[in-house]
């Protein structure tokens, strides 16, 4: 390569990083800007508000209204770029995910009442999203989806639940440690890892075709890879992590090097297996999650930086391919109030029984009825991946944002008016440690 080759690269990677880095910036202080304002104005959460500014962002606001300002930001030369940046940090959020899952604590007493109310929750919106999936793919212009595959993760978008947005409302309204928000938190959890099994299941059939013999191989494969990774994760990992945190008291650099060389490892294995990398973010965080030592130490440094940075990005990312302006007529709005109503049915309606058949009261079932419909970033993962896989249209897509953002956005206020009363000795019992 000649000098004057070199020169024109090292232009090209100097004008892509201005953009990138003039991208990542204007992220991050509108989603700061608009987390700020959804806590004062609205009462939500910070990550409520950074999902409103990531879909802001995107055609649904800024490209429409200020179109000039929106092709110099985000321009197109470094759309690869940014996707990548996007999606290394959903790996880093997924095994951030997966080591939340503290079931030591959470499967704690009450088995029968959290499973049943985690069954209701993912089987009743899952069946409900499957067989109403033929009415939405048959309104769907030429070239269509493959109908099972959209029937699948139409399906499963339905039935997730926010795990982590639920513990960060729960801990803001100082609700966290009572019976019924452990109760929740179990049935989310469990609903969580179904979900993200079931979401690995259909990538897996998608990506094959649906080959039966080529299924039946990534999943063999996966299932072997998920136990060595527990293995490595809790036998060999976990003990190193412990001694180094025993010696200096924090995570030092090596460490951090094992941890982030086995996260990618598993990230691009799980890649190759044809179920998206993010499900080995996933499976490494979930394999280290009994470390709570770990867990904390991380949250508490790495953490942070990841949510402060890779967040608002991914919601971006989301806003991005996200455009409101496409439910221009009367019949898209109304398709889109259905997938609300049959999301919130299938969801609220499925554990708000569950709750009533194991005995709580009129208002506990209420409160985990109202908090299991909460989908935000869990629910926008599973919609990223059926878009790019192109199982999800964009119109349908954009309105299964939309009933992510309403679901999520719905949950600090209801929850304020159901605890309002204190005098309800149940709602605030706390669990033995």
């Amino acid at each position: 390569m000649n000098s004057e080759n070199l020169t024109s690269l090292g232009s090209h990677a100097e004008h892509v990083i201005f953009f990138i880095l003039i991208q990542i910036i204007t992220i991050l202080a509108f989603s700061k800007a608009v987390s700020v304002l959804a806590r004062k104005l609205l009462g939500q959460t910070n990550v409520a508000g950074e999902i409103l500014a990531g879909i802001l962002l995107g055609p649904s606001f800024l490209a429409s209204l200020f179109p000039g300002v929106f092709s110099i930001i985000f321009t197109s030369d470094t759309s690869i770029a940014f996707i990548g940046l996007s999606q290394i940090g959903l790996i880093f959020l997924m095994f951030q995910i997966g080591m939340e899952f503290d079931f030591s604590r959470q499967l704690k007493g009450e088995k029968k009442a959290f499973l049943l109310i985690s069954a209701a929750g993912i089987i009743v919106p899952f069946i409900i999203g499957f067989f109403t999936a033929n009415y939405f793919w048959s309104l769907l212009p030429d070239p269509k989806p493959d109908l099972l595959g959209f029937k699948l993760f139409f399906a499963v978008a339905m039935s997730i639940t926010a795990i982590p947005i639920l513990g960060r409302i729960f801990m803001e309204l100082n609700y966290s440690g009572t019976r019924i928000a452990t109760l929740i938190i179990s049935a989310a959890a469990i609903d969580d890892v179904i979900g993200w099994l079931l979401l690995g299941t259909i990538t897996a059939l998608v990506t094959s075709s649906f080959n039966g013999f080529i299924v039946i191989q990534n999943i063999s494969l996966l299932l072997l890879f998920s136990l060595a990774v527990f293995f490595i994760g809790s036998r060999l990992i976990s003990p190193y992590i412990n001694l180094q945190l025993k010696l200096s008291g924090r995570i030092n650099s090596t460490t951090i090097f094992y941890v982030i060389s086995g996260l990618l490892c598993s990230a691009i294995i799980t890649s190759l297996l044809g179920v998206y990398a993010i499900l080995g973010g996933f499976i490494f965080g979930l394999s280290l999650h009994k470390n709570r030592g770990f867990v904390h130490a991380w949250n508490t440094t790495i953490g942070r930086f990841v949510n402060v940075f890779f967040l608002p990005l991914f919601f971006a990312y989301t806003g991005l391919k996200t455009n409101v302006g496409l439910l221009s007529s009367p019949s898209d709005i109304l398709l889109c109030l259905i997938i609300l109503l049959l999301s919130f049915v299938g969801k609220f309606g499925g554990t708000y029984l569950a709750s009533r058949f194991v005995g709580e009261t009129h208002r506990n079932s209420l409160i985990i009825g109202f908090s299991m419909n909460t989908r935000a970033l869990m629910e926008l993962i599973v919609l990223n991946v059926g878009y790019d896989l192109g199982l999800l249209p964009q119109k349908i897509f954009t309105m299964l944002v939309i009933m992510a953002v309403i679901s999520t956005f719905m949950i600090t206020p209801i929850l304020k008016v159901l605890l309002r009363n204190k005098d309800d000795k149940s709602q605030v019992v706390q669990l033995p440690s």
